[in-house]
């Protein structure tokens, strides 16, 4: 007698309705055909709209809900709203990944080293007037402040302008992911030291800023990129002060 076609084949994984259905929203969510807030239709007129039962539904909404693309208030004025992908939500995502990797924060600096610098070089002599002199409103903005958390934060913020001038999305979204995984271990390194810094070490790593814009608005690139790398070290070297950067990337550094 023969043997049924799928002896011995490898099973194949079928997907759930709940995840199927949930496929479907998370793409409308993503694409923008459902805009941040909006609250969707009643429970019932979403199972005749989507052809699937309750349970199924639920399942897929609680799927949503656990990737933070939908915020679910229960009770009488309850309801289901939109929230649109964060780059909070994903680099907490990336943070436990890397951590359970064994990833350091020299891992993070070497990747830093890989990504700015080679976006510095590329954005040298291409920039127009009105983006330089947003970078340097930035750096001017930097050196206004007496708050170190706010002179850290428009710092953070200066390195992803770099990567983001580059036009490249994916690599933007990279440098803040790569940015928000260096901020509690910074921030607690400048609540601790930057006071005493300003405006020394931390005007110092500012003219770091500066310099960089000059060479990038005289399309020096190669220039660019080694000052820029050198920042990076400098930047690290401050961390390395008070932070172990060897040991395993922790959620409570």
């Amino acid at each position: 007698m023969p043997e049924p076609a799928t002896a011995g084949a490898a099973a194949v994984q079928v997907p759930k309705a709940a995840e199927l259905v949930a496929a479907q929203l998370r793409r409308q969510i993503v694409l923008g055909e459902r805009v941040e807030g909006e609250l969707f239709p009643p429970e019932l007129k979403l199972m005749t709209e989507l052809g699937v039962s309750r349970p199924t539904l639920r399942q897929a909404l609680r799927i949503l809900e656990n990737e933070d693309l939908v915020r679910i208030h229960r009770g009488r004025n309850g309801g289901t709203r939109v929230s649109r992908p964060a780059t909070a939500t994903a680099g907490r995502y990336l943070n436990n990944l890397l951590l359970f990797q064994g990833a350091t924060l020299d891992d993070v600096h070497t990747a830093r080293l890989l990504l700015e610098p080679a976006a510095v070089a590329d954005i040298a002599g291409t920039l127009d007037a009105a983006a330089i002199a947003e970078l340097r409103s930035s750096i001017a903005d930097a050196q206004r402040q007496t708050d170190a958390a706010e002179v850290r934060r428009i710092g953070a913020r200066f390195h992803v302008q770099l990567v983001e001038l580059t036009g490249n999305r994916s690599l933007t979204l990279f440098a803040e992911l790569l940015t928000g995984l260096l901020d509690v271990p910074m921030e607690r390194h400048n609540i601790d030291r930057l006071e005493k810094q300003i405006p020394s070490q931390a005007a110092g790593l500012l003219d770091h800023h500066s310099r960089v814009v000059d060479l990038i608005e005289a399309g020096a690139a190669r220039e660019a990129a080694r000052h820029w790398r050198e920042h990076l070290d400098a930047v690290h070297q401050r961390l390395k002060e008070t932070v172990n950067t060897s040991t395993v990337l922790d959620l409570e550094i």
